[in-house]
């Protein structure tokens, strides 16, 4: 064999030049699990996912509160013996354990309590009881739920793994600061941010069969959707919204935007620029305010928005809070009025002339 050549029959300069390639993608793959195992990531999309379902749950409790007993007690019109033959397979329910209205109550105020310590505090141990009464709450009476509590009740097994409580929670500077004293390879942190990327997957997938599915049906190919969305006689739909959709341009409009920042969500995700993922992110919560306040359905907007802040990185935020303060305090320079220092200078001079004369 020459010398110039290898055992595949490659030229050296090939070769070198394939073992450099393969050199350099090996140690950005090193520098990639070294990352994922020593710092963790979307701590502040996780956190205001926790802020979010703490708050999600205690409204979705206290907004029916006077009628809790006919929609979730033993005596509910969803009887225990249906709402048992309701449970998917691997479901379960505390409410479901007894008969009595004590143990019915006892179960109803701790969701309520509970769900306040998860939002207020966090941590894996309060995550877990989150879990087990969220779906219990959900699968007492499956009649009455919104359509979030599907993805929720996913999130949150997940949430049982991660660091939620980074931010937003009672002594959360001080946990972040001993996770930056700490930062080496834990099998936590791999934890946590297989978890995080796992959230983020799952709401990836959820907008893109959304997307997809909406792209297959006649009636959003036409651009109608919005406008039979807006006859729905089932939801406590704003007559603002019925009005404005009956817009050909406008309902046209809406159902494509739709569809496109739905599908366009994984990809957003995926990019490198910052502003694709937060504009792609601000566009889908703008949407879901729109259906809280159109449509009524707060509680499934509100898990839903807590979903799309897992999208945003740590980076995200922190660009997102600098921005703000950078626009605030341009506008408290302009607002403030304009202070004459030299003759307020003077004049002060003079007061203290004076006083010191009169004393």
């Amino acid at each position: 064999m020459s010398e110039s050549g290898s055992a595949w029959g490659w030229p050296s300069s090939t070769t070198a030049l394939l073992g450099k390639g393969w050199r350099a993608g090996t140690e950005r793959l090193d520098a990639v699990i070294l990352r994922f195992a020593t710092r963790k990531h979307r701590l502040i999309g996780t956190a205001l996912l926790r802020v979010v379902i703490g708050f999600a749950t205690i409204l979705y409790c206290l907004s029916d509160y006077s009628k809790r007993r006919f929609l979730w007690g033993p005596e509910s019109y969803n009887s225990i013996s249906t709402a048992r033959s309701a449970l998917p397979r691997w479901g379960f329910s505390l409410f479901l354990w007894g008969h009595s209205t004590v143990w019915f109550e006892i179960v109803f105020h701790a969701v309520i309590l509970v769900s306040a310590g998860f939002m207020i505090f966090g941590g894996r141990v309060l995550t877990l009881a989150q879990a087990v009464l969220m779906w219990s709450l959900h699968n007492r009476n499956q009649d009455v739920l919104e359509g979030g509590d599907n993805l929720a009740q996913i999130l949150i097994l997940f949430m049982v793994f991660t660091v939620s409580n980074a931010y937003f929670a009672v002594g959360a500077k001080r946990r972040r600061a001993r996770m930056r004293e700490l930062e080496q390879p834990t099998t936590s942190t791999v934890l946590h941010n297989l978890a995080a990327f796992l959230i983020v997957f799952q709401t990836a997938v959820l907008y893109f069969a959304a997307g997809y599915w909406k792209i297959t049906g006649k009636v959003w190919q036409d651009g109608v959707a919005m406008y039979y969305i807006s006859r729905i006689t089932g939801f406590q739909m704003s007559a603002t919204y019925t009005h404005l959709m009956s817009n050909a341009f406008l309902t046209t409009a809406t159902s494509y935007l739709t569809i496109f920042i739905e599908l366009a969500l994984p990809f957003a995700i995926l990019s490198a620029r910052s502003w694709i993922r937060k504009a792609n992110t601000l566009a889908l919560e703008g949407m879901h305010l729109g259906i809280m306040t159109c449509m009524g359905l707060v509680c499934f907007g509100l898990l839903m928005i807590g979903a799309d802040c897992t999208c945003l990185r740590d980076e995200d935020y922190r660009s997102i809070a600098r921005r703000y303060r950078s626009v605030k305090d341009r506008l408290v320079q302009r607002s403030r009025p304009l202070l004459p220092t030299r003759g307020m200078t003077s004049v002060a001079m003079a007061a203290d002339r004076d006083g010191a004369a009169g004393a």
